[in-house]
């Protein structure tokens, strides 16, 4: 018979290996911040291009407002590098303006009617506000998913899952990103930027997103508040479409001289 003393170490022993069959399985379901992102690109559509047309609207710190429509074009060029070309279309102050951004930012152009030539923006010029929207020409070509990112899990709620995302860029205006990731389904519903001193400058909020048959998302409204101007813009997406029959050449410096697009 065993005595009072061989009991209690019984008992102990039963709780010690009950406890771990029911933590173990939660321990082999935690997701790890890159599988986190992994995700997050799993739910983005499959598509080696895309056009959009969208209104963005800028507001001033006296919440004076400004329409403007533009088109976008993208282009996935392999390794999570994306090309892209914008155009605004209206008003008649910035009609005209296109931008190219090739394999997120490595080379950036604009293009102006009133100077009738390209020009290349200089790497010292990509922290520079493009066109009074709060976006900065290296903001439009950010990839906050870089695999070479080192990241981390800040936090886990019900909802969310919040990381902390540390680039390695050299020139980069920015020390860190912090997401906010949807845990259901595994979007990016906000983006917290901060400088290179440390502080909060800026949050991309994402207002609302559409979701295909396959559970694919696209980000349909976003909101940029820039905390330091006291300025927002607004992205709300009116059309998209993926797969277009694109040449070769479509995304080239020629083309933003094109009239039409």
């Amino acid at each position: 018979m065993l005595n009072k003393n061989n009991n209690i170490y019984l008992v102990i022993i039963i709780v010690i290996v009950l406890f771990s069959c029911l933590s173990f399985p939660m321990a082999a379901n935690q997701l790890t911040a890159n599988e986190i992102i992994d995700k997050v690109k799993e739910k983005q559509p499959d598509s080696k291009n895309s056009k959009t047309q969208a209104e963005m609207i800028l507001i001033d710190k006296d919440s004076e407002e400004e329409t403007r429509e533009i088109i976008m074009f993208e282009q996935e060029e392999g390794n999570d590098k994306i090309t892209m070309l914008m155009r605004f279309l209206s008003p008649k102050s910035v009609a005209g303006v296109t931008l190219l951004s090739i394999e997120n930012g490595d080379k950036i152009y604009l293009y102006m009617p009133a100077y009738q030539k390209p020009r290349r923006i200089a790497g010292s010029s990509r922290q520079e506000n493009f066109m009074g929207t709060d976006f900065s020409y290296e903001d439009l070509s950010m990839d906050y998913q870089n695999d070479d990112y080192a990241k981390e899990i800040l936090e886990e709620t019900n909802e969310q899952y919040v990381l902390e995302i540390l680039p390695d860029d050299e020139g980069l205006s920015y020390s860190k990103f912090i997401l906010y990731v949807n845990k259901q389904q595994f979007y990016i519903e906000k983006v917290e930027f901060y400088d290179l001193d440390g502080q909060h400058t800026k949050t991309l909020e994402i207002k609302e997103v559409k979701f295909d048959e396959e559970g694919k998302f696209t980000p349909m409204k976003m909101q940029l508040n820039n905390l330091t101007d006291n300025h927002q813009t607004q992205m709300n997406i009116k059309e998209i479409e993926y797969d277009l029959d694109l040449s070769s050449s479509f995304f080239s410096i020629r083309t933003l001289q094109k009239p039409v697009l």
